[in-house]
């Protein structure tokens, strides 16, 4: 890959441009982010919780995961804005993230599940969960209330004064009776539109007999209406991603069609083991993420059932959707080989096959992974102008998922190096590499084919949750546009380690900016650099990319058709044709490229 001094201080440039884009609008978000109560801590402070309880943790299995208070997050980016969500969450001591601590048994339905803080440690919330034919003492209602404010007092120093009484409920069953008792905050009531209800920020207990079973601090309860707005633009997000999902399918169908046409194809025989060979190195990746993520499994194992069963089944599942997506790009990855040498002949370093047939240890290997560093930079800018003007002008806003799937397992930047792996290559090759060059081979237009493929590619993306969900889309489509003419300009690989980097940095973003233990901080950096470390090594290696022979691995099919090639070549060239005449007349005819090019270079090499 050939880039001139000039376009090196234009991409530094505005990557740092970016970089300060992206500091001055996204940097503050982080801010609040607190994770200092790790995983080991989170679990020690909740069996300590339980002991104190005088109940013994030994015989039951634990699972641990991190999660987000979704809907509150959406209510609050929604109505108040997001600098005015961290206020609130200062003011309050509001609590967006949490560890979840379940203990159960197989095929007991008592368990009890301890909520806490990842900032401080503290209990958030607890439930006991018991049958409803266990017995408890009876308690009048008004002793029962009783018990509930001395206990809130006692735990999180309740001072009633600060709140209003918000609701009782009784539920009786045959040995018991079950009473629920919440109170609102003074001063937190936040509207959602014209009379269609208020958030309220409550805190409450549960009393059977003479245990507080359930108790819980600071949860903002949502209205109504604005849970069935989000719903309704949920299934929005899910009808256009799969309308996008079908358009994938179909690019995979057309992958397959190439194949068939081109089963002989040399580019597909040099590129089989590479795609082979990628396809089980990401599917055993992301197998070890299922090991990886086994606590957010365990989290919602059903009791009733045999748990080595539920784990068996989805396990498999998982296995299987695994498969299909980490194999899915091998197919148009053949096609897409095969079709770009044929419509991108001036751009040899753009795939993966020149450096199949040379060496990915080069001073150009790792020239194209500096610049897929600097378009990062220039990816974390522009997503973050896009999402201001978005938030500020379009009443967009956005959700932490990314985090909540991270933390819950045993080590979060092994998962991001999974999930970035797999994304990376995959819609790379089939969005770029096989999407571009096949609309530009039937269509003749490298504009459309660049702008469909981004289309394709960006609303298949609004299932995630950001909302208003079509916002996702263009979002991610303005970035493909990006990504479509850097490849045709650059190549594959620089886009590799963009989208590589991007999908990683979200996912330990928090870990580097926010507060979180050492060994997550120093994991995420340490995966962050992984490229980086491989263009270190290519620089000093610097092996030669000299493309190695060809005729020496034709077989006897492809020799005779050579010979074909060669002496109608010749007859062209006695008629006055120029080689690049003869190429596109022969490509009418669907000839192999590589075999059109060997044949070219023996007839005009005098």
């Amino acid at each position: 890959m050939k880039i001139s001094a000039k376009e090196w201080i234009l991409f530094i440039l505005v990557a740092i441009l970016c970089l300060g884009l992206w500091y001055k609008f996204e940097y503050p978000n982080f801010s609040f982010v607190d994770l200092s109560v790790d995983k080991e801590e989170a679990l020690a402070r909740a069996e300590s919780y339980l002991q104190s309880l005088r109940i013994n943790t030994q015989p039951y299995s634990k699972a641990i995961v991190f999660n987000t208070d979704d809907w509150p997050d959406r209510y609050l980016q929604k109505t108040l804005g997001i600098r005015a969500e961290e206020e609130f969450i200062k003011k309050h001591d509001y609590e967006l993230f949490f560890w979840q601590v379940r203990f159960f048994k197989e095929f007991q339905k008592e368990e009890f599940s301890v909520i806490i803080s990842p900032k401080s440690g503290e209990i958030l919330s607890f439930d006991h969960l018991i049958d409803d034919a266990q017995p408890r003492d009876v308690l009048e209602k008004d002793f029962a209330r009783g018990k509930a404010e001395g206990f809130l007092k006692n735990a999180y120093r309740f001072n009633l004064n600060d709140y209003e009484f918000h609701e009782e409920k009784i539920k009786r069953y045959d040995s018991r009776i079950d009473y629920s008792f919440s109170w609102e905050k003074k001063g937190v009531r936040i509207p959602w539109r014209q009379d269609q209800g208020i958030a309220k920020l409550l805190t409450g207990a549960t009393v059977s007999g003479l245990e507080v079973r359930r108790f819980y601090k600071g949860v903002l309860d949502i209205p109504e209406k604005f849970g069935r707005y989000i719903e309704n633009q949920l299934i929005l997000g899910q009808y256009i991603s799969s309308f996008a999902f079908l358009l994938f399918m179909f690019l995979l169908a057309c992958s397959v069609f190439v194949m068939a046409k081109r089963k002989d194809n040399i580019a597909f025989r040099l590129s089989k083991k590479w795609f082979l060979y990628l396809g089980l190195f990401i599917i055993l990746a992301n197998t070890a993420n299922i090991v990886n993520n086994l606590q957010a499994i365990l989290i919602d194992y059903p009791t009733s059932s045999n748990k080595a069963s539920f784990l068996g089944i989805s396990s498999i599942k998982l296995i299987i959707t695994i498969i299909f997506f980490s194999l899915s790009f091998i197919l148009p990855g053949f096609a897409g080989e095969s079709l770009h040498s044929e419509v991108f002949p001036q751009n040899r370093q753009g795939s993966f096959l020149h450096y199949i047939r040379s060496t990915f240890f080069s001073r150009g290997i790792a020239k194209s992974i500096t610049l897929g560093y600097l378009l990062f930079f220039i990816m974390l800018g522009l997503q973050a102008v896009i999402f201001y003007f978005g938030q500020r002008y379009l009443g967009v806003w956005k959700e932490w998922v990314r985090l909540t799937q991270l933390s819950s397992s045993y080590l979060p930047f092994l998962s991001a190096f999974a999930i970035a792996v797999t994304a990376s290559f995959s819609e790379e090759i089939i969005y770029r590499l096989f999407a571009i060059s096949w609309i530009k081979k039937y269509f003749k237009n490298t504009i459309l084919a660049v702008i469909v493929s981004a289309l394709i590619w960006g609303f298949g993306h609004s299932a995630y949750a950001i909302f208003p969900v079509w916002f996702r889309g263009i979002e991610v489509s303005l970035i493909g546009l990006l990504f479509g003419f850097m490849f045709i300009k650059y190549g594959l690989i620089p886009l590799i380690i963009a989208h590589y980097l991007f999908d990683v940095f979200w996912g330990v973003s928090a870990y580097i900016l926010g507060h979180s233990p050492k060994y997550l901080f120093t994991g995420s950096i340490f995966t962050l650099a992984i490229p980086l470390i491989f263009a270190t090594i290519a620089y000093f290696m610097n092996r030669e990319e000299k493309e190695k022979e060809i005729k020496i691995v034709l077989n006897t099919t492809e020799e005779y058709n050579l010979n074909i090639l060669i002496t109608f070549i010749t007859a062209k060239k006695s008629q006055g044709l120029s080689p690049e005449a003869i190429k596109v007349e022969l490509l009418y005819h669907n000839w192999d490229i590589t075999l059109i090019e060997l044949a070219i270079k023996d007839v005009f090499k005098a």
